[in-house]
């Protein structure tokens, strides 16, 4: 038993070359390590806008979590290189819905004068939707 969620993690980049060094210090976290986190994350090629995703459906996701943890890990990571490297363009989503209807969580932010661009993208990728299902 627990309580599961639907979570979606997403940044965008200019280049392949900044996943490359992302994904290179990511990997030496002791919790991506130990829950072998690096191969759940997608690398995609949008048109020349660059993505890394991750995606988990009925997943218990708790903060105190490790796997949890690394997961989330990759945030800092990313804005760790746009705060340390000039130039260094991104834009980050996240959504997380739990089982409950109002337990909905959000958040989005970028970095760079021309990363409305990629923030654009993950917006026209990612959207959250509440349907109704029926039997009859």
């Amino acid at each position: 038993m627990g309580y599961y969620s639907d979570v979606v993690i997403a940044f965008a980049f200019n280049s392949k070359e900044q996943i490359d060094e992302v994904m290179a210090i990511y990997r030496m976290h002791k919790f991506v390590q130990e829950h072998d986190l690096v191969k759940e994350w997608e690398v995609h090629d949008w048109n020349g806008v660059w993505g890394l995703t991750y995606k988990t459906v009925s997943a218990k996701w708790y903060d105190d979590y490790e796997d949890v943890q690394g997961f989330e890990h990759m945030e800092n990571v990313v804005v760790g290189f746009a705060e340390n490297r000039r130039g260094f363009e991104y834009a980050f989503r996240k959504i997380r819905v739990g089982e409950e209807y109002k337990d909905i969580e959000e958040d989005s932010h970028n970095n760079g004068p021309d990363s409305s661009t990629l923030q654009d993208e993950l917006w026209d990728r990612i959207g959250l939707r509440r349907d109704i299902e029926t039997t009859f």
